[in-house]
This record gives structure tokens, sequence and C-alpha cells, in this order.
């Protein structure tokens, strides 16, 4: 069985894309890769999956000059998706969203190859949108985002994650950051890209949570270096306590698995990895994010109890040192948040299974 899978160029199209290449590894697949030009195509290769690229305009719906350059790109991204579908002949296409997507659904569309498309945000994007179009099935990860479908297309499936991010290894972690277990461990991550305002906020907040706690914290590869440069200029105590990367990978697992507490913006992939992990999180939304996306991923969790909403403008370091004090030292509140989670953990399905055996099912039809 061949499978072209597709998705836009951030780690929140790549990261669901991976849990389901593992997942269906062992079933005789043959996959091919079609997206923009990447870091993120390197992880894809990693797992023995060829990997070809495409011109990709971004479908913006507010005036840029980008607009007029990536309107070109987009005709040129059909024309080599046709090319290279109607050279692999795959039996289905999985498309997980984003810009880089439409092209290629619409030239397996020509081919009258069947499309199922993932949805990970509440809102869907515009990319989505179309390619749902040309879906003959349409998974999504929250029940909410079913209003924005043809609802005989649509399949509740949760949003996938990797399996490998549930097995982290507590004392590993220890090891690779080396912290201590007896102290509460705070994980900062701002998604594939990093965030640069909860990185201001961190610098703001460590000469007052250091004292009682010790933190994983993931900036982003380009505020790097300057954010290492500010750390250096800090005269605080237990700065030891205080381990900053660009990014994690493989190592993401343990750090989860040390963690007491997790700040997050609102991807669907990180509050997904979050809820499943039943780690109390405080979730600062990108005020951004298309189609307020975020937000509204983040009230949906939010509205249930089993994580802290900050909006953007409101983040503060007096509001954060107020929410981390809730979840660190009330037992209840933490306990409350955690059952919440275990609560919708017990009644979701395996998201990544439940897409496999569909991704499976359709090509045989």
């Amino acid at each position: 069985m061949k499978v072209l899978l597709t998705g836009g160029g951030t780690g929140g199209h790549i990261m669901p894309i991976l849990a389901v290449i593992k997942k269906l590894k062992n079933e005789n697949v043959d996959f091919l890769f079609i997206g923009p030009k990447s870091n993120f195509n390197k992880i894809i290769k990693k797992e023995g999956v060829k990997v070809k690229t495409i011109n990709a305009g971004k479908l913006r719906r507010y005036l840029s000059i980008k607009n007029l350059f990536d309107t070109i790109k987009i005709p040129i991204g059909f024309i080599q998706s046709l090319y290279i579908i109607y050279n692999y002949k795959p039996d289905i296409v999985f498309s997980k969203g984003g810009y880089a997507s439409v092209p290629p659904v619409l030239a397996a569309w020509i081919f009258r190859i069947p499309v199922i498309t993932h949805e990970s945000d509440t809102v869907p994007g515009l990319a989505n949108k179309i390619v749902s179009k040309f879906a003959s099935k349409i998974f999504v990860s929250f029940s909410d985002s079913k209003k924005y479908f043809v609802s005989n297309k649509i399949i509740y499936t949760g949003n996938p994650i990797r399996e490998e991010i549930l097995n982290g290894d507590k004392n590993k972690a220890k090891k690779i950051f080396d912290l201590k277990e007896n102290i509460p461990t705070i994980l900062i991550f701002g998604g594939s890209q990093g965030a640069k305002k909860i990185n201001e906020m961190v610098l703001k907040i460590l000469p007052k949570v250091l004292d009682g706690t010790q933190i994983i914290h993931v900036c982003g590869k380009n505020n790097y270096i300057e954010l290492k440069n500010e750390i250096e200029k800090l005269n605080i105590k237990n700065k030891h306590r205080y381990k900053v990367y660009p990014f994690l990978t493989d190592k993401l697992k343990d750090a989860y698995a040390l963690c007491n507490v997790v700040i997050s913006r609102a991807g669907a992939n990180s509050l997904s990895e979050i809820i499943a992990l039943e780690k109390p999180g405080i979730i600062i939304p990108l005020s951004s994010s298309a189609n307020d996306h975020q937000m509204e991923n983040a009230k949906f969790f939010a509205e249930k109890g089993m994580v802290i909403l900050i909006k953007e403008e409101n983040l503060t370091v007096d509001i954060m040192i107020k929410e981390l004090s809730k979840i660190l030292r009330k037992d209840d509140f933490r306990a409350n948040m955690i059952r919440k989670m275990n609560k919708h953990n017990s009644g979701e399905k395996n998201a990544v299974n439940l897409i496999a055996e569909k991704i499976i099912n359709c090509a045989k039809i």
C-alpha cells in the first residue's frame, strides 16, 4: 500500500504525521511526503520516508506584498504535485493541513485518489477548509470543529500524538538535565518556533522562582543565543537550576516525565500532549494566531478546568507567580486538574490507532 503524506512546514503539522508513520511502519506501507522546504523534513527522512519538496504559497486573508509572490507559487506547486503523484501512484493521501497541503490534495483529486485530512485545531484554517471540499473523510481533534465541515464526512478522533512521548523516564531526565527529583520542575516551551513573549516573562520570574523550583526551558532556535546572553547577565541565586535549550526532540518525553507543571502556547499538539500526560498546565495562547485558533483551543480545556488560561495581554510576573503557586502549593487544586484530565482521557479514543485504521480501510475501498 502506498500512502502519500502532505502538510505545512511547522511542527504542528509534522508531529502528527510522524505519529501516523510510526503507527503504520509495520503494516507494509510505502510512504512519500510532499511539502515545502523545511528543517522538519529531516525528521521525516529519519523515519525512512522519501521526501519531495514543492513550491507552496501561503493563503493569506489580509493585504501583504507576499501574496503577490505566493500566488505564483501555488500553480507551480500544483504542477509539481501532479508530476510527483502521477509517478508515485499512491493508494491514498493523508493531509495534515497547512498551506502546503492544498496543491497535492488538488492534484490527487484530479487523479481520483482518495484524500483524508485531519484538523488539529478547534477553528480550521483556510487551507483545511479548502482541502475538506476534496476529502472523503475529515478527522477532527475537537468536537467543536464539527460545525465547520460537511457532517457526513466527519470522524472525531482527537489529535494523534507520538506514542513515545507517553513513555518518558524520570530518572533518565534527572541525568540528562542535571536536575533533582525532589524539587518541583517547570517545563516551559512556546511551540516549534519558540515564543518571544514567554521567553521575556521567564527572564523576569527567574529571581522569584528558582529558590523553590527548577526549570527546563525550550526557547526556540532563533531566540537561543539572545536568551543565553541575557541569562549570563543575571546575578541570581540557584542559576544552575535553570536549563535552557533551543529545542528538544527525543529528550522532550523525559522532560515531560520529570516536570510538575507545564507553561506552553496553545498549539493543538502541545495541548494534546499535556492533557494525555495529565500535567497541570498554564496556557498562554498566541494572540496573533490565525482565526484566533490558539485561544479557542485553550478555552476548550480551560472551561473544563483542565488547564489555566492566561491571555497574552494579561501576562505579567505577578499573575504568572500567582498561578504557579496555585498549582505547586495547593494540593487539592492540582489534584482536581489532574482528575479532570484523567476523566477526559478515559473517554478519548486512541487517535493515532483510529486514524491509522481508517487510512488502511479507505485505501482498500
